[in-house]
């Protein structure tokens, strides 16, 4: 199913072309499907035009974000390294961040600099964001001259000014959407000030990759091995794909090379973790789907700073057993906020928005508030209700801000920030009704003008023949990966006679969980898998069209095409 996260402008405009001959019939979970080219392909070629043309997408062969916001930043990390200064790196607790603070400590440790100490907040004890009293240790007891923050830190005014009226260096790296008024007075590194759109969309771990590459030919007499920009690259890529930033042409390319050299790494921390989720061939969807949550489960039940242990420390296996073990008990947890949030929104049908509380695990609230968000088909808050004070995470659905929504009652927040499909916020607890009301307005007042946001669509880049699918489409699309946000994976619409289904039954209760339907293409056969949905097998012998991906499955050494359905309607025979 689709992950509704960060959306682009681009995202929206695809999602309003409706064709008339699909308009009116909807599939089993979306209202509209969505054909972004009419025509049919009678080729590979045909497909990678399709694919490519439908994507707007220019790929670069050279990364060069020149020194936009660089100069001074360069000049004070410089010589607090060269005058041997104590640095703090203060990092978010999700991927980005906590691949941004190991990135800084790789490098430090090639350059033989040792006079840093690196920080990870604690996500329910601290909460979003940078924090003053977080700042305060670093200076007061950690005896920092420079303190540096990564994925965080463009609303700490408070904490930027603190550090100026005692002489402390504050420099901002982050990524996140600009808030003029919370905008610290300090050194800012942020993409989204570059003058290129393309660049603009760099994720934390991104931005700090660009840094060091820099910082590198301002420091003579200091050498950083090949070996460790491979390191620090497969951090950078596995980063960019988590952390679901647009895959345009920049982020493409790092993704890319990104995923390449975490193949080629042979440090043994990423060593480990390919062989803990079983990656053996480069793919992106296994650094967003294995690798990923993997990581983010630590400090989602835990603490982050558990993640920069196990990538520092020589032998981090029994701190990957950990992850193992967190990111099961991530997915019970998840399963039980979604189940509970469901019954909620029932009482919200009208609303245009989901905004709920209960006793839920602020680490985990996010993602169930995407799947409650891709359900419901509504901008969706969901949040921990816990002495006093509420926290937790906003997840939208294509052309709603939900961090723009939230500035709209700025006032009633303790915090917040974020992008434009995810944020973070607290606020204390007599305040909700409130909060709530003013953002069902402002939804409603959006849904009024633009009522076509919160009608469901699935995108399909084409009608595809049986006779095209096998392992040869696998290498067209190879060619063009890494898919993800803004250059999304292909879906394609196959069409045919469901001539058998069978079940794939759960484990733990033995109760049917997923559907294997065999399909008759005027001859072709094709099997294809329906995850999470039990079809009903009366559907047997009549004509349906599903949306489809396509990736390669490889089982006891055979290879073979994987058809997975994302949606499907019957047709008329």
């Amino acid at each position: 199913m689709i992950k509704v996260r960060k959306h682009s402008d681009f995202a929206l405009q695809v999602t309003a072309i409706r064709p008339i001959n699909d308009c009116m019939k909807p599939g089993q979970k979306f209202k509209y499907w969505v054909a972004r080219d009419p025509s049919t392909p009678q080729s590979f070629d045909d497909v990678a035009r399709i694919v490519k043309s439908a994507r707007n997408f220019t790929p670069i062969s050279n990364l060069e974000y020149g020194d936009h916001g660089l100069h001074s930043v360069l000049d004070a990390l410089s010589d607090a390294i060269i005058q041997n200064k104590r640095i703090a790196l203060y990092a978010d607790y999700d991927v980005d961040g906590t691949m941004s603070c190991v990135s800084w400590i790789w490098f430090f440790k090639a350059i033989g600099f040792s006079n840093f100490v690196h920080y990870i907040p604690c996500r329910f004890k601290e909460g979003y964001g940078v924090n003053l009293n977080a700042i305060k240790h670093l200076v007061e007891t950690e005896k920092a001259d420079l303190v540096i923050t990564m994925d965080t830190g463009i609303t700490a005014n408070a904490e930027a000014a603190w550090c100026k009226e005692r002489g402390v260096t504050f420099i901002c790296t982050d990524h996140h959407k600009i808030q003029p008024e919370k905008m610290p007075d300090c050194l800012i590194l942020n993409p989204k000030l570059h003058p290129e759109p393309l660049y603009q969309e760099l994720c934390g771990c991104g931005i700090t990759f660009v840094l060091l590459r820099k910082l590198a030919t301002h420091l003579p007499g200091h050498h950083v091995p090949t070996h460790t920009w491979t390191d620090i690259l497969a951090l950078t890529g596995m980063a960019t794909i988590c952390d679901v930033v647009p895959l345009n042409g920049v982020n493409h390319k790092l993704a890319k090379m990104g995923v390449d050299a975490l193949m080629r790494s042979k440090r043994a921390i990423l060593a480990k973790l390919r062989s803990a989720a079983q990656i053996t061939e480069t793919d992106e969807k296994d650094v967003g789907f294995k690798l990923g949550p993997r990581i983010n489960a630590v400090g989602r039940l835990e603490h982050a700073h558990l993640v920069i242990k196990a990538f520092i420390e020589d032998d981090p296996s029994d701190l990957i057993t950990f992850m193992n073990s967190a990111n099961e008990r991530r997915r019970n947890i998840q399963s039980t906020i979604v189940t509970e949030a469901r019954k909620k929104a029932e009482l919200s049908k009208d609303s245009p928005i989901l905004f709920l509380g209960g006793s839920w695990h602020p680490g985990v609230v996010g993602i169930a508030a995407s799947k409650l968000a891709e359900e419901n088909w509504k901008p969706t808050w969901l949040f921990e209700r816990k002495d006093g004070v509420c926290k937790g995470s906003a997840r939208s659905i294509p052309g709603f801000d939900v961090t723009e929504a939230m500035q709209d009652c700025k006032d009633l927040f303790l915090k917040f920030g974020g992008h434009a499909a995810a944020g973070g916020f607290s606020f204390n607890e007599q305040n909700e009704t409130e909060i709530r009301l003013r953002l069902e307005t402002y939804a409603g007042r959006r849904r009024e003008t633009t009522p076509q946001i919160w009608e469901s669509s699935l995108s399909y880049d084409c009608e595809i023949p049986a006779d095209l699918l096998g392992l040869d489409i696998l290498t067209t699309l190879e060619d063009m990966k890494p898919f993800g946000h803004c250059f999304e994976e292909p879906k394609f619409r196959l069409s045919g006679t469901v001539t058998q289904i069978d079940y794939m039954h759960d484990k733990t209760t033995g109760q049917k969980k997923h559907s294997k339907v065999t399909l008759d293409c005027r001859g072709i056969r094709h099997r294809i898998l329906v995850f999470n949905e039990v079809i009903d097998s009366a559907f047997a012998g009549y004509p349906h069209s599903f949306i489809v991906s396509l990736s390669k499955n490889i089982f006891r050494g055979q290879t073979s095409l994987s058809i997975t359905a994302h949606d499907w309607r019957p047709e008329q025979p």
